[in-house]
């Protein structure tokens, strides 16, 4: 899940993919057990993986520009992109300039969504499977158990969405694929460019992935 976007063929990348499937629920069918049915958190991440559903069956009547607009709306409805964006940039939020931070909300979203919308639209008959809801009693968020299964067969992929809930809603703020956590590997990323190109170039990069043109077979592998 580098910052250009691409993938090669390496395991690493093939998490990437099932990352960005996983992000929004890019599944062709949703299921969930009663119990992990009845929990607010795992209702939330039901419906939400209904609404990225209802996008993809819908592909033969829509462009990929506005199966990526629908995806960033998903985005914002369903993840809790400022608690997102402060993190994976760490420490570099205290000495950013006010202008360089105004610059990095403003991009940050379009750039998740750029790097992720073709691998959400990338997806040949997964499954998604809700197991269970488990509540962490330190930090009051939800672990949302899932995982994938795929037509081809194999060993199902393991996905955990932390939910927290913040005001009155429901939030995602953390995907785990396999043990790989999405905050986890953008704030590495993140950090190694900044320390190469600093801010100024950092935030650069980010607009030059967000202003470059996209064809629909970009991310898939």
């Amino acid at each position: 899940m580098g910052l250009s976007g691409k993938i090669g063929i390496t395991r690493r990348s093939a998490l990437g993919v099932l990352m960005g499937v996983a992000l929004i629920l890019g599944v062709v069918s949703v299921q969930s057990t009663p119990a992990a049915a009845d929990e607010g958190a795992g209702k939330f991440i039901e419906i939400l993986g209904q609404r990225a559903v209802d996008v993809l069956k819908d592909k033969a009547n829509t462009t990929f520009a506005m199966r990526e607009a629908a995806f960033r709306d998903l985005l914002v409805d369903g993840f809790h992109m400022p608690t997102i964006s402060r993190f994976v940039i760490g420490r570099y939020w205290r000495s950013a300039s006010e202008q360089q931070r105004e610059d990095y909300n403003a991009v940050f979203v379009d750039f998740i969504t750029r790097v992720y919308a073709a691998r959400f639209d990338a997806y040949n008959g997964e499954v998604f499977n809700i197991l269970e809801v488990r509540e962490e009693s330190e930090s009051g968020d939800s672990i949302v158990r899932t995982n994938i299964t795929r037509p081809s067969g194999g060993a199902a992929i393991g996905i955990d969405y932390r939910v927290r809930k913040i005001g009155e809603a429901y939030k995602v703020v953390d995907v785990n694929v396999e043990g790989i956590s999405m905050l986890h590997t953008h704030r590495v990323e993140f950090a190694s460019v900044i320390n190469k190109k600093g801010m100024d170039g950092f935030l650069d990069m980010l607009h030059t992935r967000v202003d470059a043109p996209m064809d629909e077979g970009d991310g898939e592998g």
